[in-house]
């Protein structure tokens, strides 16, 4: 094992977006730049899980790896199971590139309260669920493997079956904004 793991999900096609959203910019920074600052304040490797197509837009320095065959294009849970395959880790902080206001002070937050006892710790905003800020337990490779194979793709049906504790997003930042990801340019 490895220690913390920081997954960076940009393997999305990005079509409501127009173009992809791991290289938009807020700030004079890319979407991914940020995304993996605040991953690698808190794990001691951060992989980014890439569509085939970007894969050589990434600088060479970083650990880019794309969906295993098998399960290739199946959404975020192949990305994860990918990076848990490919990664060894004790645990894994999932951050999507389109959730850019997110920081180090963020995922500093969610490994000081992640729940021991359950096998995922996400946020909970007032208004709705964010799956994929997140901390995944490594033993759950093979549930998601079971998962997939069954056709299962949605991230919230297979957090619920895996046991999940959901933290008010309030106690990592009391601006909710913060955790919205963004699906359009003028978002």
């Amino acid at each position: 094992m490895t220690g913390r793991i920081g997954i960076l999900l940009s393997g999305g096609e990005s079509r409501r977006f127009g173009s992809p959203k791991a290289f938009a910019e807020i700030g004079g920074e890319k979407f991914y730049e940020r995304a993996y600052q605040a991953l690698d304040a808190v794990c001691d490797r951060v992989v980014i899980v890439a569509h085939p197509k970007l894969q050589s837009r990434f600088p060479d320095e970083l650990d880019v790896i794309t969906d295993l065959p098998a399960i290739a294009g199946q959404g975020p849970l192949a990305g994860i199971l990918t990076a848990m395959a490919q990664r060894p880790g004790d645990c894994y902080i999932v951050l999507p590139c389109d959730m850019p206001f997110i920081t180090s002070k963020e995922t500093t937050k969610l490994v000081e309260r992640m729940d021991k006892k359950q096998n995922i710790t996400a946020i909970q905003t007032p208004d709705e669920k964010v799956p994929l800020f997140s901390i995944w337990k490594t033993g759950l490779q093979e549930a998601l493997q079971e998962e997939l194979a069954a056709g299962g793709r949605r991230v919230m049906v297979f957090m619920e079956k895996a046991g999940t504790a959901w933290l008010d997003s309030t106690v990592i930042n009391k601006d909710t904004g913060v955790f919205r990801n963004i699906n359009r340019p003028d978002e």
